[in-house]
């Protein structure tokens, strides 16, 4: 029985593989690591847009963060080139914990299963991508799959984002 508490306990204190913070920004080079969403509430034409964007400091290289950008989409109005006019509805940023990173890590490897299930949608579907700052990693899904949403929302709500 000790045995068993003792491996838990250092399954706690692990240290979550994530990516090297060189990559993310702290040699002073702007680079992240960018989780997106474009939603179809607007059908083929599309909807709003979900950013969150991880980097790190080069002063603080130790430490990751994210910002997340919300836009609302009116659906009846577009610019001069046609385009839905989006505002910003949410734009904040947190300092990522471990938790945040394990949550992230689980969410690109159901990234990663969905775009193996991936079926092409039609004109309209959600789109859900995964793009580091030199496309050397790209993961980009756009379907009808309801699972693609939940799976996204879990993310959101893992990190403390979800209003």
């Amino acid at each position: 029985m000790k045995n068993i508490k003792k491996k838990k306990a250092v399954l706690k204190n692990k240290t979550v593989d994530f990516f090297d913070p060189i990559y993310l920004g702290a040699s002073g080079v702007d680079a992240n690591f960018n989780i997106s969403a474009s939603f179809s509430e607007c059908g083929e034409w599309g909807g709003h847009q979900e950013d969150l964007k991880i980097f790190s400091k080069e002063s603080n290289y130790k430490d990751y963060f994210l910002n997340y950008t919300k836009t609302s989409i009116d659906c009846d109005k577009q610019d001069s080139k046609g385009l839905n006019l989006q505002t910003i509805v949410v734009q904040k940023t947190i300092k990522l914990t471990e938790s945040d990173k394990e949550s992230i890590i689980a969410y690109m490897k159901r990234m990663i299963e969905s775009k193996v299930k991936e079926r092409f949608p039609g004109h309209s579907g959600d789109s859900f991508s995964i793009i580091n700052a030199d496309s050397t990693l790209v993961i980009k899904v756009y379907d009808s799959n309801s699972n693609n949403l939940k799976s996204y929302n879990q993310l959101l709500s893992d990190l403390k984002l979800k209003e």
